[in-house]
């Protein structure tokens, strides 16, 4: 079957995606919108290649509707929040929850046209981000951040970043065993240890899963090196939880949104159950350093889109993960373009808590 980029973007807008953090949106819009009642937002955003405004409304919910007012175009993030309702600031008119027009100014007394309706869609906020799902025809659920409500743990979000390479790209990126020998020499990996082990990877509720024991190095005391456990839900989430000696945990979560094909932006988090009290700056100064290192080699992949077509890029054994992953990605891709969103449904249950073989 010839897949396309548009039916990846078909498959990818079934699925949760984080669009902004909250304090993004909470900085977003004039303070206390026009009116002194206050939400947070709106904040214009792009995801799968479409604008569309978030917002916190006066009642604490949620909405997110295409960045478009029907009736002369303006972008409803340059406007305000108003009670319940996104206020234009082109000629006030006023949008609800749900993209139903409620209020016309200059026509009081109605009536509003039966048209006046803009596309909403499913958000919701989580581990300090805003998600949203643009089709909510498959039950896809928000992709897993162990750590976040862990007491053990103290939780340091990340900056997010925009890269001009797809999301998948990305997530790659992450798990990527055979790269931090050369991309990160001196960092995570050593030159002279070149070959990474193949490990075993499972489907386990949706996720791949597999662990990987490092070589033998003495990385920086801020590094997350050591043996670790990936679990990577599907489409475009990586956790990773390192073991660094007796009781002692850090995790990296990361997880691409996908602004268009070719462009993505990450939102990030790291935590740790040892140092609590202790100085977060060493830990994002290190971070820092591998983002630095990987940042020139994953953008300068052409195209910057996942190919769908396996015979596009040579692949060899020592990218049994990589490979894994799109083998699966295309999956979902197959089912949604045959099935529908049922069977993205069921292809994400595929074989669930079976080994994927090389």
């Amino acid at each position: 079957m010839t897949l396309t980029q548009a039916d990846l973007t078909r498959t990818l807008e079934l699925f949760w995606h984080p669009v902004c953090t909250a304090s993004e949106l909470a900085a977003a819009g004039p303070p206390g919108g026009a009116d002194g009642r206050a939400g947070r937002g709106p904040l214009g955003v792009r995801l799968l290649g479409r604008d569309i405004v978030v917002a916190e409304l006066a009642d604490g919910t949620l909405t997110a509707l295409d960045d478009r007012c029907l009736h002369r175009s303006t972008r409803l993030s340059a406007g305000w929040v108003d009670g319940d309702c996104l206020r234009c600031p082109y000629h006030g008119w006023a949008w609800d929850r749900g993209g139903r027009c409620v209020e016309i100014p200059s026509m009081p007394e109605g009536p509003i046209p039966a048209r006046a309706i803009i596309h909403s869609y499913s958000a919701q906020l989580a581990y300090g981000l805003v998600w949203v799902r643009l089709d909510d025809r498959a039950n896809t659920r928000l992709p897993a951040c162990p750590a976040w409500d862990d007491p053990e743990f103290r939780v340091i979000p990340g900056e997010p970043y925009t890269w001009p390479v797809a999301a998948a790209r990305r997530v790659e990126n992450f798990v990527d065993l055979s790269h931090f020998a050369w991309v990160h020499a001196g960092t995570l990996g050593r030159r002279d240890e070149p070959v990474p082990p193949l490990p075993e990877i499972a489907r386990v509720d949706g996720e791949l899963r597999f662990s990987y024991d490092p070589p033998e190095f003495d990385p920086s005391a801020a590094a997350m090196y050591g043996e670790s456990a990936y679990r990577m839900p599907i489409p475009c989430t990586v956790n990773i939880d390192f073991s660094m000696g007796p009781g002692v945990r850090r995790t990296l979560w990361m997880t691409a949104s996908p602004i268009e094909p070719d462009r993505s932006r990450a939102f990030w988090m790291m935590a740790r159950t040892d140092d609590l009290d202790g100085d977060d700056e060493p830990h994002r100064a290190f971070q820092s350093i591998v983002l630095a290192e990987d940042e020139p080699v994953v953008c300068a992949q052409v195209p910057g889109e996942l190919p769908l077509d396996a015979s596009t890029e040579l692949s060899v054994r020592t990218d049994k993960v990589s490979n894994t992953y799109r083998r699966w990605i295309r999956e979902l891709v197959e089912a949604n373009v045959e099935l529908g969103p049922s069977g993205v449904e069921a292809a994400l249950d595929a074989r669930s808590a079976t080994v994927v073989g090389p």
